[in-house]
């Protein structure tokens, strides 16, 4: 259903037409993707990442026409303590023929006022946003008014690790009896970071984000004492060929170090000569560790600015956010 109509300064005939985005539009958002971004979103994959939703996110019509889209996905969080809902957006596109999107007339801004407008601040539907916009695409929601950086994403690599497996930890894949231990594992983890923003990572998280992924394999570990089986901590790690990335972890930040020796150790027995991962530049010195080299991912985390928001200076330095917090790592 249409939900407004810009006017043209001439003649006064309808420009832009904004709309929520649902099912019924799946072959036209997947088309101005190929526009967009000169290549093909698998369709198990779209309909994977937006699954269950009645609003896949806003978009803009030009002559009957798709231009543009800005696109939510709702995510569980600890706030500061709290359970809420966040979304992620991800999939903002706009036909590459289209003029004016540096301008407050041109479809981005059109997509994003109208998304964020009725979606995100304390009394929408969404109390707060996050996403992981390149440089360029930050410079241009910045230039609109929309974002505020309030951190950025460091890559942090290692070098590979010859070495005898621990003698007090076992490493197996996750598996569906391990729900539970993977469910305390996350209630550790949010207690300890209860003054941040983390994205839930339970039992039920990890198997669809990862276990149920249509297009990349991910190996999923469970870490356990040995003699007692208490689990110590869950690491998710994807083969890219040349490294090893360190994709997610579920586990008190006290126990990285441990863990982050383990994943070196697994690039050496794939024959990798090192691991990276992203995370939030406040937390790299912790994952760097002795061995790791901080470097820039190039990829900001924005504060969204919009009427009842979260303000920025609230959100500064408070999130915990990796290369699976995203919808395409």
């Amino acid at each position: 259903m249409c939900e407004r109509v810009l006017l043209e300064s001439k003649g006064k005939l309808p420009k832009w037409l904004t709309a929520w985005a649902g099912l019924a539009d799946e072959t036209e958002l997947l088309a101005l993707f190929r526009r967009a971004f000169g290549q093909d979103m698998d369709p198990a994959l779209w309909r994977w990442k937006y699954q269950g939703l009645d609003f896949y996110g806003a978009l803009v019509r030009r002559e009957g026409r798709v231009v543009a889209f800005y696109g939510g996905i709702p995510r569980t969080v600890s706030l500061f303590g709290s359970q809420a809902t966040a979304v992620q957006i991800g999939d903002v596109m706009v036909d590459p023929g289209e003029r004016g999107i540096l301008t407050r007339r041109g479809p981005f801004f059109q997509a994003a006022s109208h998304y964020l407008q009725h979606r995100v601040g304390l009394r929408q539907n969404f109390p707060i946003a996050f996403g992981f916009p390149s440089q360029r695409a930050f410079r241009l929601g910045e230039h609109l008014g929309f974002y505020a950086k309030v951190g950025e994403i460091m890559r942090i690599e290692w070098p590979a690790l010859k070495a005898w497996p621990s003698p007090l930890l076992r490493v197996r894949p996750l598996s569906a009896s391990q729900g539970p231990a993977a469910d305390r594992l996350w209630l550790e983890m949010a207690a300890a970071l209860s003054r941040q923003i983390v994205g839930v990572r339970n039992f039920a998280y990890l198997k669809h984000r990862y276990l149920e992924h249509p297009t990349i394999s991910y190996r999923v570990f469970m870490v356990s004492n040995r003699l007692s089986a208490k689990p110590f901590g869950i690491i998710v790690v994807r083969d890219e060929g040349e490294v090893l990335e360190l994709v997610d972890v579920a586990a008190p930040p006290e126990r990285l170090p441990t863990l982050v020796k383990i994943v070196r150790r697994l690039a050496w027995n794939l024959g990798k000569p090192k691991a990276y991962t992203w995370i939030t530049a406040q937390y790299a010195g912790l994952f760097a560790g002795e061995t790791g080299t901080v470097l820039p991912a190039g990829i900001v985390v924005p504060a969204f600015l919009w009427q009842q928001a979260m303000p920025p200076k609230e959100i500064d330095g408070h999130w915990w956010l990796m290369s699976g917090d995203t919808d395409f790592h």
